[in-house]
C-alpha cells in the first residue's frame, strides 16, 4: 500500500486513521514515563521514533518517499493520556508544518498541549 501516493481528502483519512488508533493505544495511561517505559521498544520493533520530551511524548512516523508525520502524547485533564489533534506533517510543499487534522487549519507548536479531540464524549 502506498500510503503517500493518496490524494490530500484519502491523507487526512489515513491521519486520522492513526490518531484514532494510537488515542486507543494510549488512553488506558495516566503516566507519560510510563508510557515511554512500556512502548518504547514496542515502537522501535514498527520503525517509529518514541521521544519523551518536558510535556509530552511525540511519535515519529517515517512513510515513505521521505514523508513523516508526528503525532503528540499529552495529558489530558483527567489525568489520562490522549493523542493531540495536531500533527507535524511535511504538507504538499514539502516543508514540515503543524496541522489540526480534525480543523485542517495550521496550528502552532504551543497548540499541541491544548487540542484535544474527543470524539464525541462529554
Amino acid at each position: 500500500m502506498d500510503l503517500v501516493a493518496v490524494n490530500n481528502a484519502e491523507r487526512v483519512n489515513w491521519m486520522r486513521k492513526r490518531h484514532a488508533f494510537l488515542n486507543n493505544l494510549v488512553s488506558s495511561y495516566t503516566s507519560l514515563d510510563d508510557f515511554t517505559k512500556d512502548k518504547e521498544e514496542w515502537f522501535a520493533l514498527l520503525g517509529t521514533d518514541l521521544t519523551r520530551e518536558n510535556d509530552y511524548v511525540y511519535l515519529y512516523m517515517w512513510l515513505d518517499y521521505g514523508e513523516n508525520e508526528m503525532y503528540f502524547v499529552i495529558p489530558k485533564t483527567d489525568g489520562h493520556l490522549t493523542i493531540s489533534e495536531v500533527i507535524l506533517w511535511q504538507d504538499d510543499t514539502c516543508a514540515n508544518t503543524y496541522l489540526n487534522i480534525f480543523s485542517l487549519y495550521g496550528a502552532d507548536e504551543n497548540e499541541i498541549l491544548t487540542s484535544i479531540h474527543n470524539y464525541g464524549k462529554d
